[in-house]
């Protein structure tokens, strides 16, 4: 299975410096949920034998996340801020997976691809905290920087070097920075 590798980013790359927060907010079973994601796909295997592991991950995220106080969860400044760190990881991702103008590290490249994409539905799910013109113009800069990531097999040559990336990101961090 080729996505076997990203399951346990959330685990293993993100968990820990949430864990004590998760603690005293009495959430407890999500790195079980998370580790039984992990250990179901990593076998591989035809992908309806972990679609009961996937969607129970997926509903101990979004119940985790439900659990973050309104007040901060419906907060422009906080999404913005959100929809920042992961851009910035994204970058951070695309530029591990180049080297000497072509991609050397294909699981990279789909990490950097997934946190966009997660970036852009935070802006999509968020939306009434924008106005619309914020929202046009942050969804359009959205589609221009996906343009990098053509598919989620990594293309031979990279569809924009790093520094062209950076670029179309920076309209992204220009306008959500005003918040």
């Amino acid at each position: 299975m080729a996505a076997q590798p990203h399951f346990g980013h959330p685990l293993n790359e993100h968990y820990e410096p949430l864990s004590s927060v998760l603690e005293t907010r009495g959430i407890d079973s999500l790195d079980d949920t998370l580790q039984d994601l992990v250990d179901s796909t990593r076998e591989g295997g035809d992908w309806d034998q972990h679609t009961d592991a996937y969607q129970a991950a997926q509903e101990a995220i979004k119940a985790a996340m439900q659990d973050v106080d309104s007040e901060i969860r419906d907060d422009v400044v906080f999404q913005s801020r959100v929809q920042l760190a992961l851009l910035k990881k994204a970058m951070n991702e695309y530029q591990a997976a180049i080297e000497d103008g072509e991609f050397v590290n294909v699981v990279e490249y789909q990490d950097s691809r997934g946190f966009v994409q997660v970036a852009k539905s935070v802006l999509e799910q968020y939306k009434g905290l924008y106005d619309n013109e914020t929202y046009g113009t942050l969804l359009a800069a959205y589609e221009d920087t996906l343009k990098a990531w053509p598919s989620a097999v990594a293309p031979e040559t990279p569809a924009m070097t790093p520094g062209e990336l950076s670029a179309s990101m920076f309209k992204l961090e220009a306008k959500l920075g005003e918040y």
